[in-house]
């Protein structure tokens, strides 16, 4: 009776532990396809902003392939039945879940400094504008992908080299069609974006902040909970161990 009930016991674990790789394979997945959605959104800001900033999509597609690998590994490990690489898995898991808490402790804390460097960066930027080609074409395609005009707002053109020679902004500016559009300042500002791109990123950000978190969560949830599960699966083979001896 007592050798069925451990076997029930064991098979349910098992299928819990199966169900919880499969869904981790699957945020390892999720996080892939957002590193992409990410590099693909906000490419121009990267340029814009920092050109090292351009290393936070690989981290995230970086860290979905892990969590695929790691998975992968834990299904060969219950698969085979071993004690010694579910050890290891455990603490593979262990080390990620102790690793995302540190990253998003650290974000969280830096979040305010890290929108200042932001606004020096972008004002930084916009001085270069006309001047470097690529920078250039980063300005106005970001300008107009979030309909945003400067880095506070629309003001901030007049402070660059490109509004020293005329108090104007760039045609990427414009809410209308470019060709009815009047950039010139000194005239109207009615049919030009005026919201700064920092609070419009700054927004677009905390929209997606949701589903980041969530995401986030649940990986956290299912690598707790992978963890439990896995120790008391080894426990179990112990005990069977032991009465078999």
């Amino acid at each position: 009776m007592k050798k069925t009930e451990s076997g029930n016991k064991e098979r349910l674990i098992k299928l819990g532990l199966w169900l919880l790789i499969l869904l981790y394979w699957i945020s390892g997945v999720a996080l892939m396809c957002i590193g992409v959605s990410v590099q693909v959104k906000i490419h121009d800001t990267f340029v814009v902003v920092n050109e090292s900033a351009s290393g936070v999509p690989v981290i995230i597609m970086t860290v979905g392939t892990m969590i695929i690998l790691i998975s992968t590994f834990g299904a060969v490990a219950l698969q085979k039945h071993n004690s010694k690489m579910i050890k290891l898995f455990i603490g593979m898991l262990l080390a990620v879940l102790v690793v995302e808490t540190i990253v998003v402790v650290s974000a969280y804390s830096y979040r305010k400094k890290l929108q200042q460097t932001l606004l020096r960066s972008f004002l930084e930027t916009l001085d270069k504008y006309n001047i470097d080609l690529p920078i250039t074409k980063a300005v106005d395609e970001l300008q107009k992908q979030f309909q945003c005009c400067g880095a506070e707002d629309y003001t901030d053109w007049l402070n660059t080299t490109f509004g020293s020679l005329s108090p104007s902004v760039p045609t990427s500016c414009c809410k209308l069609d470019v060709k009815s559009c009047v950039t010139d300042l000194s005239k109207e500002g009615a049919n030009i974006n005026q919201q700064g791109c920092v609070l419009k990123l700054k927004g677009w950000v905390e929209e997606h902040m949701i589903i980041f978190g969530g995401i986030g969560l649940f990986i956290g949830l299912t690598q707790l909970i992978g963890i439990i599960l896995c120790s008391m699966l080894l426990r179990m083979l112990k005990e069977n161990y032991e009465s078999i001896q």
